[in-house]
């Protein structure tokens, strides 16, 4: 698995720009993180068959077996599109704190890139960012972690990288997080070994060689995110 998070600069135009580079690399994510739910949801199913006591009947909604089928048909929906040998370890991280900074910048600055959004759209918006995360970490509140930059705010979402051990944190925030001009910016867990690196999205897809993210198609993220399976 190669876990990443994004910050609102990143995560904003992926998911209210219809094109762009930034809304590939979000159907990207969202490709891993159904991977990743696909994966759990057949490692459940399999838990149920080879149960010493398997349940005699089940105790309300859908059975293992029919959800591992529902993730495994949504997954499938999406790889059809996806290109041929698309990676699908690339998986977005969240947690409470980040997903309640993307609903508050949707809100404040979501206009600003979409003048047309409302609402009932920031809602929507909110929902496909949470839907693109594979993981969220443990929950913590953001005022009691450590200080990493300038702004309190970002704070929440260096933790959040720290804490999922992400490979990158994509941040065009070159004022508060992206801050090294040699384009990597290095944060430390304080009192653990754990480190993260904060890149701008442009190294980003300079450093990603495994995915062409010009042959993936913008359109998909409805794709991804359909209701039914």
């Amino acid at each position: 698995m190669r876990p990443v998070v994004l910050d609102t600069s990143v995560a904003l135009p992926a998911v209210l720009s219809p094109r762009g580079y930034r809304r590939r690399l979000l159907v990207l994510l969202a490709f891993g993180a159904l991977a990743a739910r696909r994966e759990l949801a057949h490692s459940e199913a399999q838990a149920m068959r080879t149960a010493t006591q398997p349940p005699t009947r089940e105790l309300g909604g859908p059975s293992a077996e029919t959800l591992a089928h529902h993730a495994d048909a949504r997954y499938q929906r999406l790889a059809a599109h996806m290109p041929p040998g698309c990676p699908e370890h690339w998986r977005m991280i969240g947690s409470q704190p980040l997903l309640d900074e993307y609903h508050r910048k949707l809100d404040q600055a979501g206009p600003k890139l979409d003048p047309a959004l409302d609402a009932h759209r920031i809602e929507i918006a909110s929902a496909q960012l949470q839907a693109a995360c594979a993981t969220i970490t443990d929950s913590f509140d953001p005022t009691l972690i450590p200080r990493y930059s300038t702004d309190r705010d970002d704070d929440a979402i260096i933790h959040t990288a720290l804490l999922a051990n992400a490979a990158w944190l994509i941040s065009d925030d070159r004022k508060h997080i992206s801050t090294n001009p040699d384009g990597i910016t290095e944060y430390h867990l304080p009192d653990h070994e754990r480190h993260i690196s904060a890149v701008t999205f442009s190294t980003f897809t300079d450093l990603l060689t495994d995915v062409d993210l010009d042959h993936i198609d913008p359109t998909l993220l409805a794709t991804a995110f359909a209701d039914t399976p």
